[in-house]
């Protein structure tokens, strides 16, 4: 049987390990953001906000740190495994599967006892990866591409009232992305071309969190996570053109993550069960324009470029719970639902999403000292609403080197999520 400092090993070295291969898979919730921040809060469709008692409450709720009666961490990843189906135009393809890891880490601690608390979180809040068929349907647009986002979160709490707490947090983001795609050939009998984008930037924001106990059975909690503006810089290379020899060129991009305001509501029924009701709303219109500047200007890509995406405000629906078998055991289940912020007109095969429904089950075993040790673990299938799509991405006359065949069909998108971490109060 595994010691906890034997345990403690392993999960340091698996979260590590994970934050330098990490792909994640934009599949779960809206957009680019994967809302994986632990298996407690992931068993129960993530509805945590209205009670956020342990040190997640770094990502869910700040003001709930005031709940933790000790030091606590806690750490451990999320294993995702998509299928992505596309047919269309004669053809069918699937997207190369991956199993995609997303790790997470949380310190937190009272430093007056039910009056302040301050801790600290790091997370892979936003990312996005796949491969399609080099020689496929979408190689025009799309063949691979990564992308991930690191976000550092240090947070302080503050209880004013028996009832009532209140929540501050530090964003700061590091990201990192590559992307690859063809283009058609530029004089006949040329080959097809090639272009890889490397870059990488970092942004700041911050979050805030409200905590409110009506009863001893009944609360109620706000959180909200600001925008953060990001500069990329990075390096674009073309080659195999055939006609001009390769080249490559430095890029600036700018992209913008979106304000999210999260509402719960829940009962507890004593230490027996409890459930919760949140709903978040998504500004994913941040998500409209990504403007690329090149240096030097060329006549193959010009001086700048823009990437319209026009993505749409979303809403998401998440009702959980937990029951105790007893102390050391509970179970747990929820349901989540999240719109798609991709609109038709500009649906691209490295986003393929649409509006989706989960579902959950997990379960926490205790032991140690004073129940100190635990150990949760989530299972999950994400279910996504039939999406055809006809545009014109892919076609567009005015970008040559973008033209190809076109990317309508049918998607077909299925995701298994498996959650396991571990935490220890000391």
């Amino acid at each position: 049987m595994l010691t906890i400092k034997k345990l403690v090993v392993v999960c340091v070295f698996t979260l590590i390990f994970s934050f330098k291969t990490t792909h994640v898979l934009a599949q779960i919730a809206s957009g680019l953001h994967n809302p994986v921040f632990g298996a407690l809060a992931l068993s129960q469709g993530n509805a945590f906000v209205a009670r956020a008692d342990d040190a997640s409450a770094i990502e869910f709720n700040p003001a709930g740190l005031t709940q933790l009666e000790r030091p606590q961490v806690s750490l451990g990843s999320s294993f995702l495994i998509s299928s992505v189906e596309y047919e269309g135009n004669g053809a069918s393809e699937d997207m190369e599967t991956k199993l995609n890891a997303i790790p997470y880490f949380y310190f937190a601690s009272p430093i007056l006892k039910n009056k302040l608390a301050a801790g600290i979180g790091v997370t892979v809040p936003y990312g996005l990866s796949g491969e399609w068929d080099d020689e496929g349907f979408s190689r025009f647009v799309i063949t691979e591409f990564d992308l991930k986002i690191i976000n550092v979160n240090p947070t302080l709490t503050f209880k004013p009232f028996s009832f009532l707490s209140l929540g501050v947090g530090l964003d700061y983001y590091y990201a990192e992305s590559s992307q690859n795609k063809r283009f058609a050939p530029l004089a006949p009998g040329a080959p097809e071309g090639f272009e890889d984008i490397d870059a990488h930037g970092d942004a700041f924001g911050y979050n805030a969190g409200i905590l409110c106990n009506i009863t001893p059975r009944h609360s109620i909690g706000i959180a909200f996570r600001s925008k953060a503006d990001f500069d990329f810089d990075g390096n674009l290379k073309l080659s195999q053109l055939g006609v001009v020899p390769d080249f490559d060129v430095d890029t600036k991009t700018t992209a913008t993550i979106p304000e999210m305001l999260s509402f719960g509501y829940a009962y507890r029924h004593g230490n027996l069960w409890s459930i919760e009701a949140d709903i978040q709303w998504t500004n994913w219109s941040r998500f409209d324009v990504l403007k690329s500047d090149f240096e030097p200007a060329n006549t193959f890509l010009g001086a700048s470029h823009e990437d319209v995406r026009n993505w749409d405000n979303t809403l998401g629906f998440a009702l959980g719970g937990e029951y105790c078998l007893n102390d050391a055991t509970k179970v747990r289940g929820g349901y989540a639902f999240h719109e798609s912020p991709v609109p038709s007109e500009t649906f691209e095969p490295s986003v393929p999403q649409s509006s989706r429904h989960a579902l959950f089950t997990g379960l926490g075993y205790g032991w140690g000292r004073s129940l100190n040790k635990w150990v949760n673990f989530t299972y999950g299938i994400v279910f996504y609403e039939n999406r055809k799509i006809d545009n014109s991405v892919g076609e567009d006359a005015t970008k040559p080197l973008m033209t190809g065949p076109p990317i309508d069909g049918r998607y077909d998108l299925l995701t298994h999520i498996i959650a396991i971490d571990f935490s220890y109060k000391f």
